[in-house]
């Protein structure tokens, strides 16, 4: 590979080396644009060994990058007023950026708060990563980075989480004990380890009570636009399989499995009980309401945020993973 030098970042911009060192130098006589432009194309480029990694630890900007699939869910709204709290008693801000669920806007977001020089991220990763080279960038950067509700296990940093297992083992014993026998499971993308981990904790509880899973009724439902998620669940509702209760990956599909459910004659709950995960504020407002699993999501972003000060103000560190509590929220959808 070829060594990026002061004349690789000229040559590209069209600019003297001289000019380039100034920049990297922050030296006055150099127009903003100037530097921003030699700042990004050095990140790109990945040019740190010597002059830029010795600027970009001394010039970090008072910000903290949170990074979320969408912020319209109640996980993520009900945590970044934690993480703002927190992150003002140190004197910095937020830059809040939404990927989507697109790994491609994910790259891209990371690649725009290092060249900005945030001081630490905090990252919900998109459901379509499955590549962690922007992720261990950040981290060759020394920048701290604090993962929450998505784990990843390639990935060692600090971690803010729930147990999803415990969590959906939970939910799944509550339908057994309601007499439910026949659970089907929309799980999420199979990357996920929230995904694996709740498919895990539904499987467990089947087989603690002596209930043998039946994979008919075990459905992949790992894109979250309302499109696929009708399909997902109409292509169950038509298989001809048998089930009396579905516990979804997240309330999204269990919001749709609910309305569908109803569109069909199908009584809830006394046909067909249904639970979700998230706890989203509009679960109430079906007919009848959403039980769902819920997560502590203030505390989340208070301790994520914690996390990330707690790292870029100690010289010694030891990653922390951290893990809450979640609670089942009983309404009448089973």
């Amino acid at each position: 590979m070829e060594d990026i030098t002061l004349k690789t970042i000229a040559t590209k911009l069209g600019i003297s080396i001289s000019t380039v060192s100034r920049a990297l130098k922050n030296h006055p006589d150099i127009k903003e644009t100037t530097r921003q432009a030699v700042y990004e194309l050095a990140e790109q480029l990945d040019y740190e060994p010597n002059q830029l990694a010795f600027q970009l630890l001394n010039r970090r900007s008072n910000t903290i990058g949170v990074v979320v699939p969408k912020i319209s869910y109640a996980l993520y709204l009900q945590a970044l007023p934690g993480m703002a709290e927190v992150a003002e008693k140190h004197g910095y801000q937020l830059l809040i950026c939404q990927t989507d669920d697109s790994y491609e806007k994910e790259v891209r977001q990371i690649h725009s708060l290092l060249s900005s020089r945030t001081s630490g991220v905090v990252l919900s990763m998109s459901a379509n990563t499955t590549n962690y080279d922007h992720l261990l960038k950040i981290q060759r950067k020394n920048v701290p980075l604090v993962l929450f509700n998505r784990d990843c296990e390639e990935i060692t940093c600090s971690k803010v989480l729930i147990d999803n297992h415990q969590a959906a083992y939970e939910a799944t014993s509550l339908l057994i004990a309601q007499g439910r026998r026949q659970i089907a499971f929309f799980r999420g993308p199979e990357h996920l380890q929230i995904s694996r981990k709740r498919f895990e904790g539904y499987s467990q509880a089947l087989s603690d009570h002596g209930i043998p899973l039946d994979p008919d009724i075990v459905r992949l439902a790992a894109d979250q636009e309302k499109e696929a998620m009708i399909a997902a669940i109409t292509e169950l509702f038509d298989s001809g399989a048998q089930y009396d209760a579905i516990l979804a990956y997240s309330d999204q599909i269990a919001q749709w499995a609910l309305v569908l459910a109803r569109q069909r004659g199908i009584r809830i709950p006394e046909e067909l009980a249904i639970i979700g995960f998230y706890n989203e504020p509009t679960n109430e407002l079906l007919d009848p309401p959403l039980i769902s699993v819920s997560q502590p999501a203030y505390e989340m972003g208070v301790k994520a945020m914690e996390l990330v000060f707690k790292e870029l103000n100690s010289t010694r560190f030891a990653f922390e993973r951290v893990v809450l509590e979640s609670s089942l929220v009983l309404r009448g959808s089973s």
